[in-house]
């Protein structure tokens, strides 16, 4: 090259700044895999904790010893003193009752009875227990027979859980073991304890026979009644309500 001679000049350097090196995908499925490999292993350690200490169902209901108040003798209702959600105490008179009586005497001897509603004629009917009504089964004008229930009672301070237990499962069950107890109509979980556990299931009462003679025999698994007492102090539970039982039952 001559002194003459001009070199072509030289290509400018690119000045768009390099672009960062792109990340690997599968390092973010790795993650995802190990959060879900995490969350897994959680839920399957708590399903094993439960199975193995507890025995869970939501087979239960608030009960209690319902106690029907009538009359001893059959006659017309007067009156009812009380209703549905009210509270009685031992003692108190919640209907009257008119007695029948003799008004007249047929040719025959044959003596017609009625209703005078005197005095002597109507008799009080009281609440052997303190407690609160949850069914009236008789209005004034209703003749009823001797025995039959006018209202029903329940002491609220007595009421229980009974939950129905999978026959494979009641042998890990044992009186006085603790109970947490999810009240459905509180949304609340209240302590409780095993206190008996029924000897016969719930289908030993059944109208329906379980047996059969045919060869179409079908093993179901059978229910045992557990009675729980719960500590609910003046938290007002709701006779009949729906509650989940779990039962520390480790062995």
């Amino acid at each position: 090259m001559t002194s003459d001679e001009i070199a072509p000049p030289a290509p400018a350097a690119d000045a768009r700044p390099a672009r960062p090196a792109r990340r690997a995908p599968g390092l973010l499925v790795v993650l995802l895999l190990i959060v879900a490999a995490l969350a897994g292993g959680y839920v399957g350690y708590r399903y094993w904790q439960d199975q193995a200490l507890y025995i869970i169902t939501d087979n239960a209901l608030v009960t209690g010893s319902l106690v029907q108040v009538g009359s001893l003798n059959a006659g017309r209702v007067l009156g009812v003193a009380v209703d549905v959600g009210d509270r009685v105490v031992g003692d108190q008179e919640v209907a009257t009752i008119s007695l029948p009586t003799a008004l007249t005497t047929t040719g025959s001897g044959t003596r017609k009875m009625g209703y005078r509603d005197t005095d002597d004629q109507v008799m009080g009917v009281r609440s052997p227990i303190d407690g609160v009504v949850v069914a009236r089964q008789a209005n004034p004008g209703d003749t009823i027979a001797a025995g039959q229930s006018i209202l029903i009672l329940v002491d609220p301070n007595k009421l229980w859980v009974q939950a129905q237990v999978e026959e494979t499962k009641i042998g890990r069950v044992r009186p006085g073991q603790p109970v947490e107890v999810t009240v459905d109509t509180l949304g609340q979980v209240l302590p409780g304890r095993v206190i008996a556990i029924n000897r016969a299931t719930s289908a030993t009462f059944s109208l329906i026979p379980q047996g059969t003679t045919s060869g179409s025999f079908t093993k179901v698994t059978q229910l045992v009644p557990v009675k729980i007492a719960v500590a609910y102090g003046q938290t007002p539970l709701v006779l009949g309500s729906s509650v989940e039982v779990k039962i520390w039952a480790r062995e």
